[in-house]
């Protein structure tokens, strides 16, 4: 599946090199640049959050490189993206850094509404690991009591 997803990442980001020298060279195509970039980014944050959420397969130090990699190209083409915007319309480029502001906070407060909800319910299962072991051991010490105190 990571290679897969590596390989997809690859060929996206290729995608995106050619709509930045495409924007480049006859300055159409920004929509459809950030729109790429931007659905790119939202893939690689929904592959990492399902990946360090899983229980049964945690990255390896191979695929935290790739993950790596892939976004500090990611953030290369927004780099790009911006430059352009810089030349091109200075006003889209302010408007355009408030929102993709307003778009981190949101994913950290995200990240931050997972770290939470995972603190939570792990607290929920040893609370109530606690309760079930203690339901036993009440109950062996009830049972070993009444056959002593029953003849």
């Amino acid at each position: 599946m990571v290679i897969e997803s590596v390989m997809m990442a690859s060929t996206i980001l290729s995608q995106i090199n050619g709509l930045i020298q495409k924007a480049n060279e006859t300055g159409e195509g920004m929509q459809q640049l950030m729109g790429t970039i931007s659905d790119f980014g939202e893939a690689v944050t929904e592959f990492e959050v399902k990946r360090k959420s899983s229980t049964f397969n945690p990255l390896s130090q191979s695929e935290l490189l790739k993950l790596t990699m892939i976004k500090k190209s990611y953030e290369r083409h927004w780099k790009d993206v911006h430059d352009l915007l810089a030349m091109v319309d200075p006003e889209m480029l302010k408007s355009f850094q408030q929102a993709r502001a307003e778009q981190e906070h949101a994913r950290k407060q995200q990240m931050a509404m997972l770290s939470r909800k995972r603190k939570e319910r792990d607290h929920l299962i040893q609370q109530i690991l606690v309760g079930f072991t203690t339901l036993i051991i009440g109950s062996i010490l009830i049972a070993v009591a009444l056959f002593f105190l029953l003849p």
